[in-house]
C-alpha cells in the first residue's frame, strides 16, 4: 500500500502532471474524457512495477486466482499473492465489487491468505454515477471512508482500500 500511496501522491502533486496519463486529450492537448479502466490499470502498473521490482516483488496484469477468476493486478513475492481489483469511480458496481469480486472471489485463494487491495481511480465528483446509500461522495477521502466502513474488523485487517485522485486539478489551465 505504501508504494500505491507514493504513486498516488506523485500523480496528484508531482511536477510532471501524471494525472493526465489517465485522460484522453483533444487536439489542443486538453483532457477531454477519462481513459478506459484497462488503460488506467496499465499506466498505474508501469509505475508500480518500477517501484516494486528492486525489492524482488512482481506485479502483473490479470492475475489468476481460485476458480479461474482474474484480478486486475497480481502482486507476488515468495509464493504470496495480493490481488488488486480496480474500478473507476464511474463504474456501476463501484460500491459492491470489493465484496463481490475482491473478497468473495480473489482473496479467498489460498495463496492470498485473505489479503487484497481495492483500488479506485477518482476522476472527480461529477463522474460518480452510482450513488452510495449516503449519496455521492464529494472527494476521494470520503469515497475511501465509505468503502472501508462496511468492512468487518477481520476484513479491515486484510483488505486495503486505495483511492487515487486522477481528477483534473482546479486552477490549472487545461492545456498544461
Amino acid at each position: 500500500m505504501d508504494r500505491l500511496d507514493e504513486i498516488g501522491e506523485n500523480i496528484r502533486r508531482g511536477s510532471t502532471s501524471d494525472w493526465r496519463q489517465y485522460w484522453n486529450v483533444d487536439s489542443h492537448n486538453r483532457p477531454s474524457q477519462a481513459k478506459p479502466e484497462e488503460a488506467c490499470r496499465d499506466n498505474l502498473l508501469s509505475d508500480l512495477q518500477e517501484k516494486l521490482k528492486p525489492q524482488g516483488i512482481d506485479a502483473q496484469p490479470e492475475g489468476r486466482y481460485a476458480n479461474d477468476k482474474r484480478a486486475d493486478i497480481r502482486v507476488a513475492c515468495a509464493g504470496f499473492n495480493v490481488p488488486v481489483e480496480i474500478k473507476k469511480n464511474s463504474h456501476r458496481k463501484l460500491w459492491t465489487s470489493m465484496q463481490d469480486q475482491l473478497i468473495a472471489q480473489y482473496a479467498m485463494d489460498p495463496d492470498t491468505d485473505g489479503y487484497g487491495i481495492y483500488l479506485v481511480f477518482w476522476f472527480g465528483e461529477e463522474k460518480t454515477r452510482t450513488p452510495h446509500e449516503r449519496g455521492y461522495p464529494d472527494d476521494p477521502q470520503k469515497m475511501k471512508q465509505w468503502l472501508e466502513d462496511p468492512l468487518s474488523p477481520e476484513q479491515a485487517r486484510k483488505i486495503s482500500v486505495c483511492v487515487i485522485d486522477v481528477s483534473k486539478p482546479e486552477g490549472k489551465s487545461a492545456g498544461k
